[in-house]
């Protein structure tokens, strides 16, 4: 799902980026707060999505001990997780976001819808088949474009919410067309398989490290935003937070 998460944040980091250029968040350490919880999760999904990667490689190149397996399985509960708590960071930071840059929740309603944005489409193909390439890669940059083409946003610019029917029947079709090329287990793909899917996994790789990137930028200019103090203090309130969830 690298080029997915990378679509996911280069929209984040667009709206972000005008925020912090406005001192929007330098005006107001609540923005502040929720801008950095969304960078961070995003920022802890793609490292997943990383190591995901990795394992995948691994197990292509049928070099992969027991433990990498198992590992790799775990792994990708533990995406769909972190897809659960952005979803909910966004959310949560949508209200107060809103009111800097108004059409951040239209941007992001497509990946993030809770019952039929891309992301959630990844977590059912996951919980189906975690050995797949359509589960570790999902849909290429073209069908990501088509279907988000498709989608119509409710037109409150609060709401995550999508008028669904165009949305669901392309994504449902862009789907098909990649299950169709699929390696169905990636444990046993064959010497034909093999090549193609390890340039795969290395492009979708490439894509993720620019996604984190992106991410460390946004927080390098958050901090330098806010102040070194002010940012220290963010973080741990942040950790706090999260020790109370």
């Amino acid at each position: 799902m690298g080029e997915l998460l990378s679509t996911v944040v280069q929209i984040v980091s667009s709206y972000f980026t005008r925020m912090l250029d406005r001192r929007a968040v330098s005006r107001d350490a609540k923005v502040a707060a929720e801008l950095m919880a969304v960078v961070l999760a995003l920022q802890e999904v793609c490292l997943t999505g990383h190591r995901i990667l990795a394992l995948a490689g691994t197990i292509v190149s049928a070099a992969a001990r027991p433990d990498d397996v198992t590992e790799f399985a775990a792994a990708l509960r533990r995406q769909s997780a972190l897809v659960d708590q952005l979803r909910s960071r966004i959310e949560t930071a949508r209200p107060l976001l809103a009111t800097v840059e108004v059409e951040f929740a239209l941007s992001v309603a497509p990946f993030l819808d809770a019952k039929s944005g891309l992301l959630t489409r990844w977590q059912q193909q996951a919980a189906m088949s975690r050995f797949s390439t359509t589960t570790l890669l999902f849909l290429p940059a073209e069908s990501v474009t088509r279907a988000v083409a498709a989608s119509r946003p409710h037109p409150d610019a609060t709401s995550l919410d999508l008028d669904r029917t165009d949305f669901v029947l392309v994504v449902a079709d862009e789907v098909r067309g990649v299950r169709r090329r699929e390696v169905r287990d990636i444990r046993t793909a064959t010497d034909a398989e093999r090549d193609p899917v390890l340039r795969d996994i290395e492009q979708a790789r490439a894509r993720l490290e620019t996604a984190t990137q992106l991410c460390a930028g946004l927080l390098t200019a958050t901090r330098e935003t806010v102040g070194p103090e002010a940012f220290a203090e963010l973080r741990r309130n942040l950790a706090g937070r999260e020790l109370r969830r």
